[in-house]
């Protein structure tokens, strides 16, 4: 008969159970956060437990897991565990702000949640995406621009050189428009966006304002003279680019002496050069600029008359009853008189001013050429009234014919026993009574009668 096997007492049932049962559950000593962290910037999500026994712990951003026990399972290498199961973000980036969970596998789960705000400075987006807008000139022009960033960035736009087409430096907001553009508004508009965060964010938007030409002269006359060098110069702003002509009044251009400039400066300055000049040369150029919206034209003439007389003398006369008058005049060929007119015009209506004023003819006797161009020349005005303010303009004349009148010239007499040195204000402005006149001035004086304003003696 076999054995039975013997029976064991396990004494009072479920004493493990018991134990484990007594095993308090698992809870987190962390307390759910908001973190901040500015971008590039590292940053440690905390998640310290209490009991965490067999249980799994696991990271997640949102849905996505990242990490499950010590091991990080998302692909991404900037994660990591620290201090036991904390998750370590380096150089956090603005697609890193989430809401991220440290989770027990529990039953029901055990979960503390953090969420982190990435700080980044603006980044700015235009339209039209390219960054070119184009426009014929008088349409509309709309600028438009976003911006991101946290916080949320202030934005405005600016002209990258000059004032906004407003006359503002800056307009607030993320549109600005211009109602009718011309091409004085052409150029680089900047939107900005900042929010404390380092640098502002920029983008920019480069207007292009599409017109017919427009063709500025830099002289209507250029003064030359024969066997010389003369440079007529127009300025052409154009867009699209403008083809640009030379043509001449009185007949075709010669190659040999007639040439345009091949290098346009700036793209805008175009030059046609003469020489050596030659008598036939002398008349009216045109610059002719066209492009597909349209043609202009400017105008200049090539004259061997005179340029406009410059006044040289002190506006103050050194004596009451006279004037030492003297000035210069660019002239290619050789002076062969000198006009000058003069009179009282201050308070005076133009008909009785041409009644009062007097003219004077002057032969270039005793006028310095200087460097073969620049002629000077004085001559004394005599028989003129004390403390009294005149007028006078000057002319020039040479085989071409006469210049231009020169620029209104004012001068006054001194008053009776009046000195000069007594004018504060002339020795304050430094000026000096002007050089008497040489020997043979005063000669070619004697060739001419100088018709004069009567005096207050010659009126009593």
């Amino acid at each position: 008969m076999e054995e039975e096997p013997p029976l064991f007492c396990l004494g009072p049932a479920s004493a493990d159970a018991q134990t484990d049962s007594e095993v308090p559950p698992p809870s987190f000593i962390t307390s759910p956060r908001s973190f901040e962290a500015r971008e590039w910037k590292d940053v440690v999500l905390p998640c310290e437990i209490k009991n965490r026994g067999p249980y799994i712990v696991v990271w997640k951003k949102g849905r996505r897991v990242i990490s499950a026990r010590e091991s990080i399972v998302a692909r991404d290498t900037r994660y990591s565990l620290v201090d036991g199961y904390s998750l370590r973000i380096a150089s956090v980036r603005p697609s890193d702000q989430s809401s991220y969970t440290c989770s027990l596998d529990t039953e029901p789960l055990t979960e503390l949640t953090h969420r982190l705000d990435v700080l980044y400075g603006p980044v700015v987006t235009t339209a039209p995406s390219n960054g070119v807008l184009v426009l014929e000139r008088g349409k509309e022009a709309q600028f438009e621009c976003s911006a991101t960033g946290n916080p949320t960035p202030t934005v405005f736009w600016r002209k990258q050189v000059g004032l906004l087409p407003s006359g503002e430096a800056q307009h607030a907001g993320s549109s600005y428009t211009i109602s009718e553009v011309t091409r004085q508004m052409a150029g680089v508009y900047e939107c900005v966006a900042q929010n404390g965060l380092g640098k502002p964010g920029v983008g920019t938007v480069s207007l292009q304002v599409q017109y017919p030409p427009e063709v500025e002269v830099e002289h209507s006359v250029v003064h030359s003279g024969q066997g010389y060098k003369a440079q007529l110069v127009c300025f052409v702003f154009a867009d699209p680019q403008a083809e640009v002509r030379w043509l001449r009044d009185e007949g075709a251009l010669q190659p040999s002496r007639h040439v345009p400039s091949e290098e346009v400066l700036g793209g805008t300055r175009h030059v046609l050069t003469i020489g050596p000049v030659q008598m036939a040369d002398f008349g009216t150029y045109s610059c002719q600029a066209s492009n597909p919206l349209g043609t202009a034209t400017g105008r200049m003439a090539l004259s061997g008359a005179p340029g406009r007389a410059h006044i040289t003398s002190s506006p103050i006369g050194a004596a009451p009853d006279s004037y030492q008058l003297s000035w210069e005049v660019r002239s290619y060929s050789p002076v062969l008189e000198y006009k000058v007119a003069y009179g009282l015009g201050k308070n005076l209506t133009r008909e009785d001013r041409s009644a009062s004023w007097r003219e004077v003819l002057v032969p270039p006797t005793g006028s310095e050429v200087v460097g073969d161009t620049l002629h000077r020349q004085q001559i004394p005005l005599t028989k003129l009234r004390p403390a009294t303010t005149y007028e006078l303009h000057v002319q020039a004349r040479n085989r071409h014919g006469w210049s231009a009148v020169s620029d209104l010239f004012h001068f006054s007499t001194l008053a009776r026993g009046e000195a000069l040195e007594s004018r504060s204000f002339s020795r304050a402005a430094g000026l000096k009574a002007p050089p008497g006149l040489s020997l043979l001035a005063a000669s070619a004086a004697l060739l001419f009668v100088i018709v004069a304003l009567p005096t207050d003696e010659d009126n009593t």
